[in-house]
C-alpha cells in the first residue's frame, strides 16, 4: 500500500436529520432536546414516522472520527478510515459516502448478522435538536476491524475517544497505538465528548500512558479530566498527557501548544445555526495543516475558519467545495 497521510479507526453511524413538529415528538414519546439510546426496532419505528410526517433535511455518514477524517481528506490529504458496518443498505450508503469524500476504507469487511448504527436527529421549528441513536454493531468495533496494512503506511494515526467506551474498542485503540509507536508514527487522540472524559478515565489513562503527539479536547473535557476549574491550571495539566495539544473554546476561539509555545486562535464571529460537528471539523482541518508541514499557528487558522463555516450550515460536515474554499482563503491554494 502506498503512503497515507492519516489512518483513523472509529465508530460508524449514519446520520439522518429530519424537520419535525413538537406534536410529532410528543405523539411518539420522544423526549425533546435529549440524547437517547434506542434499540433497532425503535429506530425503525421512528424512521418510518419521520419519513411519513417529517422532512428529511440531510443524510450522511457520521461518527466523530469519520467526520474529522473526511474533512482532512476533502482538504487534500490521503486518508484511510476503518470502522464496523452491517451488510445492509445503511452500510452500503456509508461506504459510498466515504468513497465520494475521497476517504479510503475497507468495503469487504461487512457483518451479516448485525445492523449499521443510525443517529436520528429531529429538529423542531424552534431549532432545538433531539437525538435518538441506535449504535448497532459499531459498538462492537475491535482489533479485527483494524487494517494494520493501512496503519503501517500512514504518517499519522488518529483515534477518537468514543472507542474507549467499549472493552473491544479500547483494545483496538491500544493495539493501534502500540503498533504506531513501534514504527515511529505520529499519534493524535481526540476526547470527542465530555462523557468520555468523565466515564472512561481508566481507559484514557491507559491510552495516554505514553504521551501522544497531539491531543484534541474542548474546555469542558479538559476541566473534567484534569479536575481543574481554572483554565490555566487545566492547560498546564494537559502537558502531562500530550507532547502538543489543542483546546477549543467555542466562541472564545482555541489555544494550541506546539511543544514550545502557546498560540491563541481567534474565533470568527458568525451567526451559528448548528454547532454539531464543529469540533470534528476543527480537528480534521488542523490535522490536515500538520500533514502539509504547516505551523500550529497556520493549522489553527485553517481549523478556526473551517469550523466557523461549518456552524453556519446544517449537518455535521461541510462539503468538499466549502472546505477547499477555506483552504484557499488561509493557505492560498
Amino acid at each position: 500500500m502506498s503512503q497515507l497521510d492519516v489512518y483513523a479507526v472509529g465508530q460508524a453511524l449514519v446520520d439522518e436529520e429530519y424537520l419535525v413538529s413538537n406534536r410529532f415528538l410528543s405523539s411518539l414519546g420522544v423526549a425533546k432536546g435529549h440524547r437517547t439510546l434506542i434499540d433497532y426496532d425503535r429506530s425503525r419505528t421512528l424512521r418510518r414516522a419521520a419519513t411519513d410526517e417529517g422532512q428529511l433535511l440531510k443524510r450522511m455518514n457520521g461518527g466523530s472520527g469519520a467526520n474529522s477524517i473526511t474533512a482532512t481528506a476533502q482538504l487534500g490529504a490521503r486518508c484511510h478510515f476503518s470502522c464496523r458496518l452491517g451488510d445492509d443498505e445503511e452500510g452500503d450508503f456509508y461506504i459510498q459516502q466515504l468513497t465520494d469524500s475521497g476517504v479510503e476504507t475497507d468495503p469487504k469487511d461487512r457483518i451479516a448478522d448485525g445492523h449499521t448504527g443510525v443517529c436520528l436527529v429531529m429538529v423542531t421549528p424552534d431549532a432545538e435538536r433531539t437525538m435518538n441513536t441506535y449504535v448497532g454493531i459499531t459498538d462492537d468495533i475491535g482489533v479485527d476491524d483494524v487494517n494494520f496494512d493501512a496503519l503501517d503506511s500512514a504518517n499519522w494515526l488518529y483515534l477518537e475517544g468514543h472507542l474507549l467506551i467499549s472493552e473491544l474498542g479500547h483494545e483496538a485503540a491500544i493495539a493501534c497505538r502500540d503498533r504506531a509507536r513501534r514504527q515511529g508514527k505520529k499519534i493524535a487522540v481526540n476526547f470527542c465528548d465530555p462523557a468520555v472524559a468523565r466515564l472512561c478515565r481508566d481507559e484514557m489513562t491507559d491510552l495516554l500512558s505514553e504521551r501522544c503527539d497531539l491531543l484534541f479536547c474542548n474546555e469542558e473535557e479538559a476541566q473534567i479530566w484534569t479536575h481543574r476549574t481554572d483554565l490555566e491550571d487545566a492547560m498546564n495539566a494537559l502537558d502531562r498527557l500530550a507532547k502538543t495539544w489543542v483546546l477549543t473554546r467555542g466562541e472564545a476561539g482555541a489555544v494550541a501548544y506546539d511543544g514550545h509555545n502557546r498560540f491563541d486562535i481567534p474565533a470568527h464571529k458568525v451567526n451559528a445555526m448548528n454547532t454539531t460537528g464543529a469540533g470534528d471539523t476543527f480537528a480534521g482541518a488542523f490535522l490536515y495543516g500538520l500533514t502539509q508541514g504547516r505551523s500550529y499557528n497556520t493549522a489553527g487558522a485553517l481549523a478556526s475558519l473551517a469550523s466557523a463555516v461549518k456552524v453556519q450550515h446544517a449537518g455535521a460536515r461541510l462539503d468538499k467545495t466549502q472546505l477547499l474554499d477555506v483552504r484557499r482563503r488561509i493557505l492560498g491554494a
